[in-house]
């Protein structure tokens, strides 16, 4: 049996790394809990080992997405901000924030983990450089706010 952290809270988004070694939930109280995955081989049941709990945001966290390397871990907001921990001891990396995004309702990593694409509540999408947290492009033309998005792309093969 699992015990469920702050049972009572809203869960608003569960994420999974790509490696499989670990698994993010975020609530509507701004935390993030990590657990760490054991198992799961053949018929065995993957167990959920209660890893850190991380006060990611002040207000509501919406979204959690792992980057594609299992590097990076991105967390987004009701209080205008996106934030990028490191999955190595789940420290924060960047705080991306402009005041004009207000809500961020979700976010999107590259397939190289080096951009990141936000979707908020002032209906512009933005293609933020993850290194240097510097926004490099935004795509504007939503009358209302954008709550979804996909990043699709591809790594170049040489």
């Amino acid at each position: 049996m699992i015990s469920i952290p702050e049972a009572e809270a809203s869960i608003q988004d569960i994420a999974i790394d790509p490696e499989g070694l670990h698994m993010a939930a975020v609530n509507n109280r701004g935390h993030c809990y990590i657990w760490s995955l054991t198992g799961g081989v053949g018929e065995e049941p993957t167990k959920l080992n209660p890893k850190q709990k991380i006060d990611a945001h002040m207000r509501y966290a919406l979204k959690c997405k792992f980057s594609p390397d299992s590097n990076l871990l991105v967390t987004t907001s009701a209080d205008m901000t996106v934030r990028i921990w490191k999955t190595s001891n789940f420290t924060l990396m960047r705080e991306l924030k402009l005041e004009a995004q207000r809500w961020v309702w979700d976010a999107a990593f590259s397939a190289d983990s080096t951009y990141i694409l936000t979707a908020s509540s002032d209906g512009v999408a933005r293609l933020w450089n993850v290194e240097t947290g510097t926004v490099e492009r935004e795509y504007s033309g939503h009358q209302k706010a954008i709550t979804s998005l996909a990043f699709r792309d591809e790594l170049v093969k040489e």
